[in-house]
This record gives C-alpha cells, structure tokens and sequence, in this order.
C-alpha cells in the first residue's frame, strides 16, 4: 500500500509564482496566475489542451520569456521531458553527469543510476536501453543535480501501462528520498491521482480548480468534471 505523506509548510518554498503572464501576439495563454510549491510538495497540473500547462512548465524552467508578473525559484529547476533526451555518443554515465562541473561526476553519476536501478550499466549506451530504462537514466539525470524543484512534462505518456507503474513507484521513492518540489504535466487523471499531494486544474490561462490529498479522497467524477468530461455516474 502507497502511503501518501503531505509535507509540512517550510519557510523556503521550491518556487513562487505572483501574477504571471504569457501571450503569443493578441492571444494570452497564461493570466494572473499564482502558484506556489513548497520543497517536499508533489504538485500535478491537469488541463485540455492549448491551456497553457507546458508554457507554465516551460517559464518555471527559464525555456520561455514571461511578460508579466514574478517567478522566485531558490535554483534553476531540473526538468524530465516525455522524451529521454539522452546524448546518443555519450554513455550512461556521462548523460548523467552532463553539465556538473566538480571533479567526482562519475561517482555521482553512478550514485544515481544506482538510485533507479542501472547501477550496473554505467559505461553502456542509450541504444541499448528500454524506454522505460531511457526514462530511469533521465530521472538520474535530473536528480544528481540536487534540485530544489523538478519539472516533470508528461514524462511516462509513451510507456506501457506495466512499465508506467513501475516508474511512479520509483517517483515517489525519488520524491521521498531528495525531497525537491514537484510539478507533474500530465493529462492522466489517475495518474494525478494516484502520485500528487496536490492537484490543480488550469482553465483560462489559470489555476481554476485545486484539491489537497490532506482534504480527503479525491473524487475522480468532479475532477473530470473540472476537466469537462462528463462520466456515466455524472450523467
């Protein structure tokens, strides 16, 4: 049984976000928006299409410009893509170690492969992987950087159903072992559902809906509801 822990309010948050805003000529895709994640916190942000989630997901990763408002992250974030991104040429250890500049990378590399279970591949190959292995790789190199926030950009949508479930459960150890904040983009309800402390739903360049697990069992009807799907025990 996963047991879901909400973390206690700290005095330095993984990242604040006051009044945000974000256009592509006349058309503004985020609006006043705020946000807050604290350090510890696993937040999933559910929302249709074109609402706006990856652009939010994009500025809090300094890919994107803002136009308006504030965003107050202690360090640059680390992000995990839907695709791995791994450097074909490289080996696993140096995917890993890319861009740390201290002199004991491959010992650190290795301590997070390890952590997701290649500890044993370390001079292999992308080529050689699985997807969900490519993934485990993409989430050591995210972590071995000590992240205070880790943006996650629908990160498991190509997986197989088996190899999905096997990655949220190492997630959540992740989570709980370097305890950065998180942001999850993800159009699987259930898979919100079942990793976040926190949901929230962006509607209108917004956080239109939010539901902390510490309230209560989520109700998945009123969250799809939220979303504009209509469920059989709805109607």
């Amino acid at each position: 049984m996963t047991v879901h822990v909400t973390p206690p309010v700290t005095s330095s948050p993984a990242v604040v976000v006051s009044n945000l805003r974000r256009a592509y000529g006349k058309r503004v895709v985020i609006d006043r928006l705020n946000l807050r994640i604290e350090r510890g916190e696993f937040v999933a942000l559910l929302g249709e299409s074109g609402c706006g989630k990856t652009t939010l997901l994009r500025a809090l990763a300094g890919l994107d410009t803002i136009q308006g408002g504030r965003i107050a992250a202690p360090r640059r974030p680390a992000v995990v893509f839907q695709e791995h991104r791994l450097l074909p040429w490289d080996n696993l250890w140096r995917n890993v170690s890319l861009g740390l500049q201290v002199p004991d990378a491959r010992e650190r590399a290795a301590a997070a492969l390890a952590e997701v279970g290649l500890g044993d591949r370390l001079d292999d190959w992308p080529r050689n992987l699985s997807g969900g292995q490519a993934q485990r790789v993409a989430l050591a190199r995210a972590l071995v950087q000590q992240p205070e926030l880790l943006l996650l950009d629908e990160p498991f949508a190509a997986l197989d159903a088996l190899t999905r479930i096997r990655m949220h459960d190492l997630v959540r150890e992740l989570v709980a072992n370097h305890r950065p904040g998180v942001m999850l983009v993800t159009h699987d309800v259930d898979e919100a559902i079942a990793l976040a402390d926190r949901i929230l739903v962006m509607r209108d360049g917004a956080i239109a809906f939010e539901h902390r697990k510490a309230d209560g069992s989520v109700d998945r009807s009123a969250l799809l509801a939220e979303l504009g799907v209509k469920t059989a025990h709805a109607a």
